[in-house]
């Protein structure tokens, strides 16, 4: 009565499947406490968007039985757990060095849970988290998802992946590179703390009245916070770098599943 064919519909459950999936990985948007009801309308607001971006008819596929169609919609979600899962790990190296950071400030003894990231994180994490978070929208950055959703329905049409034998590495490489980047983020800190704990020492050996160890939390408390306030108008530009590299991420790994 509406004027679809049932290939139509097929094809838009695809798409639907496959930007579902990457929302269920994507950071921010397909945390845990997001609303199931808002995920639906996001995924179902972006299929609308990229329908016609779909170069190749389904109505080859509506001839396989329901093991094919299966074997379909499981194709469809790997695409989208790949393309979620690798922008995840963009945040989980960020999010590691502000745990890192937290726990020699003295954070890890009173942790907290976050309800907005369903998560159990120390004070400092959330705080940091939410700064991240805001910088991320406030300079557009989630425009690099969405390009790659449009990348994603141009470069590997529906029901046409093929893993290559790169990609495995790839992303063992960027699961490795969390920790690189984590290292790098808390350094200064880091380093910071460990010179004032090395002060703290020294104290403790020519004044040994003098309790050190009741000292250490007020003073890796104001010396942490006072060296990431220092550094911290130099994180958009990083921010700006680091997820310009994981655009690229993006594309190797759209590239290493297309046909």
């Amino acid at each position: 009565m509406l004027g679809f064919q049932i290939e139509d519909i097929f094809k838009a459950a695809l798409v639907f499947i496959r930007i579902g999936g990457i929302l269920m990985f994507l950071p921010i948007f397909g945390d845990s406490p997001t609303p199931v009801r808002a995920r639906i309308f996001i995924a179902g607001s972006l299929s609308v968007l990229f329908y016609h971006l779909v170069p190749n008819p389904v109505a080859n596929a509506l001839q396989n039985d329901a093991i094919g169609i299966g074997v379909i919609i499981i194709k469809e979600l790997f695409i989208g757990f790949s393309i979620g899962f690798v922008s995840k790990m963009a945040f989980d190296g960020i999010l590691m060095a502000a745990s890192l950071v937290g726990y020699q400030m003295g954070f890890g003894m009173a942790n907290l849970l976050v309800p907005d990231a369903g998560q159990q994180l120390n004070g400092f994490t959330a705080t940091h988290r939410i700064i991240v978070i805001l910088i991320f929208l406030g300079l557009n950055l989630h425009h690099i998802f969405i390009n790659a959703i449009a990348y994603s329905f141009t470069s590997i049409p529906l029901m046409g992946i093929e893993v290559n034998s790169g990609i495995t590495q790839l992303i063992v490489q960027l699961s490795a590179d969390i920790f690189t980047i984590a290292i790098q983020l808390s350094a200064p800190i880091l380093v910071a703390l460990l010179f004032t704990m090395g002060a703290l020492g020294l104290i403790a050996r020519t004044v040994p009245q003098m309790n050190v160890f009741t000292m250490s939390f007020p003073a890796s408390f104001f010396i942490g916070l006072l060296v990431y306030i220092a550094s911290f108008p130099f994180f958009p530009d990083w921010m700006k770098a680091h997820f310009t590299n994981t655009n690229g991420h993006l594309i190797q790994v759209i590239q290493g599943l297309t046909p």
